[in-house]
Order: structure tokens, then C-alpha cells, then sequence
């Protein structure tokens, strides 16, 4: 059975695609024991859900896959204790929380910053162009996307590696399949993210500056009186999820379009012949390669999916990596074609939930996609090269990505 095979950080981590195809077909919802959740893996079924807040909570939506070390949780302890932030709340506290970031974030304050970033995507590629090959993960999908964070949230350049190590660690933390050590290795490293983070929050609060910190810190504790440990914790743990799902995810966006435009050579001939449909490969890259491939969901009373009853209290993983290549939804779904007319897909999640910085992560994927073929046209996959994916439920991309030119 469907339900008992499902292995997503095992056997179905490099490649997924045929046992949605096979489940969407056969058993578009099925219960999941290794993971404890109603799997949901059709476009309309995953959109109705996204669509219905009241019936489906967001509270869990980064839930582990399993249950944290004790090693882990001792590390957790030396910390600021887990709240719920835009991406975990639902109704009044998901509007509250997600409000201070929709000013900087919106398309018009991104359009107003755009040649910052293509700067940035231009010293990046210069940096290592004369060395014939690279990982373009290490030295360009990663950090044009952590650097543009740390400017719009007021990071320092000293505290950008603490920053990114945290940010990473979090996203690692009971989703990959980690040893007892790593895991606790990475809660450590998330703990000294969050306490970075704790000395600019008092400090913005102290002096306001013109970035999203003190914006942050004015709109979700505003006056002038110290902060409570309560609303330290809150602040700390909105903008350290913030600045991760940011960076993270759009290192994937990139690195997942690079992938698949070089693993189907004929589509990176026809952009670099046609570079006006770069913002088509980008849209077609979330479809085909979502960096976010799943999230989850609970059932806040007993809801009928597809015609499969799910209790109250359950949770569901909903599947954008299956979802996004519905034959259903899109025609030829399994083929990469960045001429293809661009049409919603859950790179971004859909509802209220809709990711916050959509219109950064595209901008940043579409001029670093076009530098590239700008600069590095003659990019290939380098010969040998065993490309191997985050082990995460959470983010899919490629960990490395060697290249030659």
C-alpha cells in the first residue's frame, strides 16, 4: 500500500515524482503511520485546504517529523522558548505577526531595491567567473539571498555567519534525519542565532534604525519601556523564522532552476537565446522543483478530504511537490518548459498563508537567473557530479551544485 511505502526522507527524497504521480492517481489521500498524518497530494484538494483556515489550523505547520533528542532539548533549554510566528498562528495572531513585514516586502519596496540585488548577483558571479567551475550553491544561491536579508533586517557582515549557520540549523532540526549529535549540534547553533538576534532586538528597541528589525520590534511591542522576557522571545523568534524561510528558500528557488535548466540542456539554450523568459523559468522552476515541498496542517474538527474522513485533531501534510505537477492542473506536468504560460502554483502556498516575501524571492531568483546567462552562459553540470538533496520534508534543493563553464 501507498500508505505504508512513503519514505519522504528516505526512498522518495531524490526523487518523489512517480509515487505522487502513482498516489494522485490511485489514492490521492492516504494516512501515513511513519509520519502520523493524512498525506494530500491533488491541486484542488491541497488548495481547499490552504483556502479554509477556520478547518485546517497552521499552528503545526513545521511540526518534527519525529520526536527531538534529549540532547536537543537541553541544548533548546539555553535559549528563547519556541512561539508561534506568521507561518505557525492562524486568525487575529497570523495578521498581528505578519503585518510588520508587509511594508518592505511589498512589490513596490522590492521593485525600489532591485539594482542593489543585481549588484550584489554581479560582484558575486565576478568573485569566482575567472575560475572556470564552482558551486554555485556555496558561492551564489546562498549568499545573494542571505546577503540581500541581512541589509533589509540591519544584520552586520560579521554576524551574517552566525546568521546563516542558525537559520539553516533551524530548518534542519527534527526535519532532516539527523544523529543524536548533529541534532544537537544544530540546536546549539540555532540558540546562538536566536541570542544575535536578542542583542539587535534591544538595541533597535533602544535606537531605532531604518530596517526591518525596528520595524518589527515598534509594531509587535510598541513604547519605549524595556522589553518583558515574554516579548523578547516573540520578537526573537518571528524575525530568526523570518530571516531562515527567507534566505533558505530562495537559495533552493535558485539552485532548483539552475538544476533543472542544465539537466534539460535544450531549455538553457532557449534562454540564453530568448532572456525576456527568464521570469517564465522562474515561475515554471517553483512549479516543477517546489522548494517548499510540503507543509502541514490540523484538522480543527472532523473534515471530509476527497471523500476520506479525517478526525478532528488530525494532521495532514499537504504535498506542493505533488500538487504543483497535477496532470489535471497542467498540461504535460512532468516536463520542464519555460515557455510555459505561467499559471498559479504553490511555490509561494496559497490564502492567508501566502508567503510574505513572494515578491523578493521571485525578483532575487529572476536577476540571478539573468546574470547568469549573462555572465556564465556557458555553464554546464560538472562531469561526475552526484547532486544530493537537503534531507528535509521541509525545503528541497540541492545541498551543492557543481559547475563548469
Amino acid at each position: 500500500m501507498l500508505a505504508e511505502s512513503y519514505d519522504p526522507l528516505g526512498a522518495h527524497l531524490d526523487d518523489p515524482y512517480p509515487f505522487y504521480t502513482r498516489a494522485r492517481r490511485t489514492e490521492p489521500v492516504f494516512f501515513s503511520p511513519r509520519l502520523d498524518a493524512w498525506v494530500v497530494t491533488r491541486f484542488d484538494d491541497v488548495d481547499a485546504i490552504l483556502k479554509d483556515p477556520e478547518a485546517f489550523s497552521s499552528a503545526n505547520s513545521l511540526r518534527p517529523v519525529r520526536q527531538l533528542y534529549p540532547a536537543t532539548l537541553a541544548a533548546f533549554a539555553e535559549g528563547y522558548p519556541r512561539t508561534p510566528d506568521h507561518v505557525t498562528s492562524d486568525g487575529a495572531a497570523h495578521r498581528r505577526l505578519r503585518a510588520p513585514y508587509t511594508r518592505r516586502l511589498a512589490p513596490g519596496a522590492v521593485k525600489a531595491i532591485e539594482p542593489s540585488i543585481r549588484e550584489r548577483a554581479t560582484a558575486l558571479v565576478e568573485s569566482f567567473a575567472a575560475a572556470r567551475g564552482a558551486d554555485l550553491v556555496a558561492r551564489y544561491a546562498a549568499p545573494l539571498p542571505l546577503d540581500t536579508a541581512a541589509a533589509l533586517f540591519g544584520i552586520a557582515p560579521a554576524d551574517v555567519p552566525t546568521a546563516r549557520s542558525g537559520s539553516e540549523s533551524l530548518f534542519k532540526l527534527g526535519s532532516a534525519d539527523l544523529s543524536e549529535a548533529g541534532e544537537a549540534r544544530a540546536a546549539a547553533e540555532y540558540v546562538a542565532f536566536q541570542h544575535l538576534v536578542a542583542g539587535y532586538v534591544r538595541r533597535r528597541r533602544a535606537t531605532p534604525e531604518d530596517d526591518m528589525i525596528s520595524d518589527v520590534v515598534a509594531a509587535l511591542a510598541p513604547g519605549g519601556g524595556p522589553l518583558t522576557f515574554d516579548q523578547e522571545a516573540e520578537l526573537v523568534g518571528t524575525i530568526c523564522a523570518t530571516i531562515g524561510a527567507g534566505h533558505i528558500t530562495t537559495t533552493d528557488t535558485i539552485a532548483n532552476a539552475v538544476r533543472a535548466l542544465l539537466r534539460h540542456p535544450e531549455q538553457w539554450d532557449l534562454l540564453r537565446r530568448r532572456p525576456e523568459l527568464v521570469p517564465n523559468a522562474v515561475e515554471e522552476a517553483l512549479r516543477f522543483e517546489s522548494p517548499v515541498p510540503t507543509i502541514f496542517r490540523r484538522a480543527t474538527r472532523p473534515v471530509e478530504v476527497a471523500g476520506v474522513d479525517v478526525p478532528h485533531g488530525a494532521d495532514l501534510l499537504l504535498v506542493f511537490a505533488s500538487a504543483n505537477r497535477d496532470e489535471d492542473r497542467y498540461p504535460d506536468a512532468g516536463r520542464f518548459d519555460v515557455t510555459r504560460a505561467p499559471s498559479r502554483h504553490f511555490g509561494f502556498g496559497a490564502g492567508v498563508h501566502t508567503c510574505v516575501g513572494a515578491a523578493l524571492a521571485r525578483a532575487q531568483a529572476r536577476i540571478a537567473l539573468r546574470v547568469l546567462v549573462e555572465r556564465l552562459p556557458g555553464m554546464t553540470l560538472a562531469p561526475g557530479h552526484t547532486v544530493r538533496l537537503q534531507p528535509s520534508i521541509n525545503v528541497r534543493g540541492p545541498l551543492a551544485l557543481q559547475l563548469r563553464w
